[in-house]
């Protein structure tokens, strides 16, 4: 492949169908070399590697670099509704736990921390250059994964991964997912029975993602069509792009060209939350952010909030502390790491 000019994007587009080994095309493409288990970019893409793990009844890539030029990895869809993958972003983890020094939400960013759904869906993955990329991605089967949670619950997602020919759901890296993470990562050629180490490490991920999946409310779960998820997607974007000001219901229909009993169905099932509720809880993980350089006051008027006692209230509820005792604990950790 000819070196692109700075600042340029670069693209790979697969498909992963019989016998596809996705290392051994992404160096082909790249013009670089696969060394045991890892593709390691060449110099004038980046710094770092992909791994590839196989593992029984799994297979785990794990994405460690940091790139010279965007990157944009296009899956072409299969026709098989068996195949099932899990995204696990800690590239963009945000917590109360992890704070960031910028405002995450009001830039152009279009991931998810966390992404399960079949790969009979078109996906494409921007990776921006310049910062330090982490994330891993498990393929597995419907029959696998199935076998894995082996339950009896109600719960929506179960009833998706059985018997539901197309869907995806999103949810955040909660701070257990992303000590797993940090974890698998370190495991290295001198850790004892790495094969073993990774595949008990991927069942503890799979664990901690779908204990908290199970929490969600119990809906009629619906069939969700790569249209579908795509105009979800613009309504999400719709949400993030001015916190302080959200869309009533009609006007995010007519954005999304859904029904308004359908766009809330397929919401609710994507993300586990009311539009309404998802609206609150990134406001809430913004204000987390926005407190570790602004007052209260401020960060409560950045968001729209007219009422201080009521942006207290709300903070309250979502992080259990008062937002002037999260500034303080801010500041006390602040100076620890100094």
């Amino acid at each position: 492949m000819v070196k692109p000019e700075p600042l340029m994007t670069v693209e790979f587009e697969f498909q992963v169908i019989k016998n596809f080994h996705f290392l051994t095309a992404f160096a082909k493409h790249f013009d670089t070399i696969v060394e045991g288990e890892k593709v390691y970019l060449p110099q004038w893409l980046g710094d770092g590697y992909i791994q590839h793990i196989s593992l029984d009844g799994m297979v785990m890539f794990i994405h460690n670099y940091k790139l010279n030029h965007d990157l944009v990895l296009r899956r072409q869809a299969i026709a098989s509704t068996e195949s099932i993958t899990l995204k696990f972003d800690h590239s963009k983890f945000l917590s109360k736990y992890n704070q960031q020094r910028h405002d995450p939400f009001f830039d152009k960013s279009t991931g998810f921390e966390v992404e399960v759904g079949t790969c009979n869906f078109n996906t494409e993955l921007k990776i921006p250059a310049y910062k330090q990329i982490n994330f891993l991605i498990i393929g597995t089967s419907r029959t696998y994964l199935t076998g894995l949670l082996n339950s009896e619950s109600r719960a929506t997602i179960l009833n998706l991964v059985k018997t539901h020919p197309s869907f995806v759901v999103y949810d955040f890296i909660f701070p257990e997912m992303a000590n797993v993470i940090k974890q698998i990562i370190r495991i290295n050629s001198a850790t004892e029975l790495p094969k073993l180490l990774y595949k008990a490490k991927a069942q503890e991920l799979i664990y901690h993602l779908f204990e908290n999946l199970f929490k969600r409310p119990v809906i009629a779960p619906v069939n969700v069509k790569q249209d579908d998820a795509e105009k979800i997607h613009i309504v999400r974007l719709a949400l993030l792009k001015n916190l302080n000001s959200c869309p009533m219901l009609p006007e995010l229909a007519i954005l999304s060209g859904l029904g308004l009993t359908k766009l809330q169905k397929l919401f609710m099932q994507i993300f586990g939350q009311s539009i309404h509720q998802y609206y609150q809880s990134m406001r809430m993980i913004q204000a987390a952010s926005l407190l570790s350089n602004l007052s209260v006051s401020e960060t409560a008027y950045k968001l729209g909030f007219t009422n201080l006692s009521h942006f207290a209230r709300v903070f309250e509820r979502h992080h259990q502390l008062k937002p002037k005792q999260f500034k303080s604990r801010l500041i006390i950790e602040s100076k620890l790491l100094t």
